[in-house]
């Protein structure tokens, strides 16, 4: 009974993720944050994207699409970048996000926005634009879109940065639309954990803007 329980609510997150509106979206983010589900991720000062977002950040802005409670804003050395903009569907997250930032001295450089990353339009350009785990609530089919439609706020030099936590399994997807459709300037795979970090840029001919 207990599994079946389990799989009907997990159905039941997948059709709010494909279907739901940005508000129905919110009120399931918020409620897992406010209940402590999503607790595990605050601490990820191991996570293998770090590297790679310190080499290219180049002391400038980052943009953070999906940040939660801000693990990057806070466990990112303080000197790799010049600000940074983190945005979030769950305003619960986000909330988590600036006390952190503030407790940890880094509230002059560091912003955060409640906002669903398929529509939201940044105010400035960016050295780098991530997605950790956010990448994963993109549909497939919407994914080269989603990032073209981003590109328009990198810098001439900027790139995406996404990790993927298992990219021989079934997140593999994510990593074959990226290397089929964009230009992969850097790339880690962790041999043992299958984790994924791709750095790149849209083709001159696809980038907007």
């Amino acid at each position: 009974m207990l599994e079946l329980i389990r799989k009907a609510r997990d159905r039941f997150r997948d059709l709010v993720q494909t279907h739901g509106s940005s508000k129905t979206k919110q009120r399931l983010w918020d409620g897992e944050f406010a209940t402590g589900r999503w607790d595990c991720l605050e601490t990820t000062k191991d996570d293998c994207v770090y590297p790679r977002l310190e080499r290219w950040a180049k002391g400038g802005s980052i943009l953070d699409l999906g940040c939660g409670s801000g693990s990057t804003a806070n466990e990112l050395n303080k000197s790799a970048f010049g600000g940074y903009t983190g945005v979030d569907i769950s305003e619960v997250a986000i909330e988590k996000a600036r006390e952190r930032t503030q407790e940890n001295d880094r509230g002059h450089k560091c912003r955060f926005i409640q906002g669903d990353v398929i529509g939201y339009e940044p105010d400035q350009k960016f050295e780098v634009i991530l997605f950790r785990d956010s990448i994963y609530y993109i549909k497939r089919p919407q994914i080269k879109a989603v990032l073209t439609r981003y590109s328009r706020w990198l810098t001439k030099d900027g790139v995406f940065i996404v990790r993927i936590w298992d990219g021989r399994g079934k997140l593999r997807a994510f990593a074959d639309v990226i290397e089929k459709n964009f230009d992969v300037v850097d790339e880690y795979r962790h041999e043992e954990s299958g984790a994924m970090v791709l750095v790149f840029r849209c083709d001159a001919g696809s980038r907007e803007g």
